[in-house]
């Protein structure tokens, strides 16, 4: 159900669920401060309770007030890099935030949105918790249609058409005053290694502490075959790329041609959902594209939608 921003802060003010768009992917959002609203998000996605939720800001500022200590390099970050696809997990005076936001961890997520529908609302109520618009296990929700999809007709949306981006935050974690990298995403790690001078290692407790890692993400009911060459198997679909060829009777979907990471990042999920409204049951993915930036976070994303 299309809703206008008006109604989705009446109806959060009132400790209901919404579904926001964001520039990543469609969220299901709640007032920070409402257990009531937080537990029916988990209760809506079927997500389990130890599963952290991100805390959405409006500035800097907001984030401030949780956190145990200043870091230099969380405002080096922030100034870099908000509003924008980034989520920064650190310590925080845990009294100030739900313990079912935090998952009962020492640790709470930020980010700062880069779309003018949830700062508004942010502004207008403060702080709220948003995570992906989609049952668990599912692809993320990167359209009004695919919340519908998943929720129903009478769920409330605001509708604010195809996402920018289509792959969720990029997040990395605060560890004794280095950061590690708990998900790849949007935002790029040559980008954050230009501001830290160094790239972030991968987090060794990322399925702990980081939102969304911890179980199995992304997939669609298609069995999906990863190769760079058509595999001798049966298959009905090929998820691809415009400047390659590929036979007809493959029904090709295409991804992006093979220099427009950003434009395949925004289609994956997309096209993953499509592969399930058509019926697809086995489908070839085709693994033959650069290496670097977005295109490891494709990667990424394609091999756990596979396992």
């Amino acid at each position: 159900m299309r809703i206008p921003v008006s109604l989705a802060i009446e109806l959060l003010n009132n400790e209901k669920v919404v579904g926001l768009p964001t520039e990543t992917v469609y969220g299901l959002a709640a007032k920070a401060s409402s257990d009531e609203a937080i537990k029916k998000i988990f209760e809506f996605k079927k997500r389990p309770l130890d599963n952290p939720l991100i805390l959405h800001v409006s500035s800097i500022d907001e984030v401030k007030r949780y956190l145990i200590k200043d870091e230099n390099t969380f405002y080096d970050l922030a100034k870099a890099f908000w509003p924008g696809p980034l989520t920064l997990v650190m310590p925080v005076i845990d009294k100030l935030i739900s313990p079912l936001v935090r998952a009962n961890l020492p640790t709470a997520a930020f980010r700062m949105p880069c779309h003018p529908i949830p700062v508004e609302i942010i502004r207008s109520l403060g702080p709220i918790v948003m995570p992906s618009a989609n049952l668990s296990g599912k692809p993320s929700a990167t359209s009004y249609e695919d919340v519908e999809e998943d929720f129903g007709e009478d769920f409330p949306v605001v509708d604010g058409g195809r996402t920018l981006k289509g792959i969720e935050s990029t997040i990395l974690v605060l560890k004794e005053g280095v950061w590690e990298l708990g998900r790849r995403g949007s935002l790029s790690l040559e980008s954050i290694e230009k501001v830290l001078g160094y790239s972030p290692k991968p987090a060794s407790d990322k399925k702990l502490v980081c939102p969304g890692q911890k179980y199995r993400h992304y997939a669609p009911k298609a069995s999906l075959i990863l190769s760079e060459k058509r595999p001798d198997s049966k298959i009905e679909a090929v998820l691809g790329f415009k400047d390659k060829t590929y036979p007809d009777d493959l029904n090709p979907l295409y991804l992006s041609d093979l220099n427009s990471p950003a434009e395949a990042s925004k289609n994956l999920y997309h096209l993953l959902r499509l592969l399930d409204r058509r019926g697809y049951q086995s489908v070839w993915v085709d693994m033959d594209m650069p290496k670097g930036g977005l295109w490891d976070t494709l990667r990424e994303r394609i091999q756990k939608a596979s396992s």
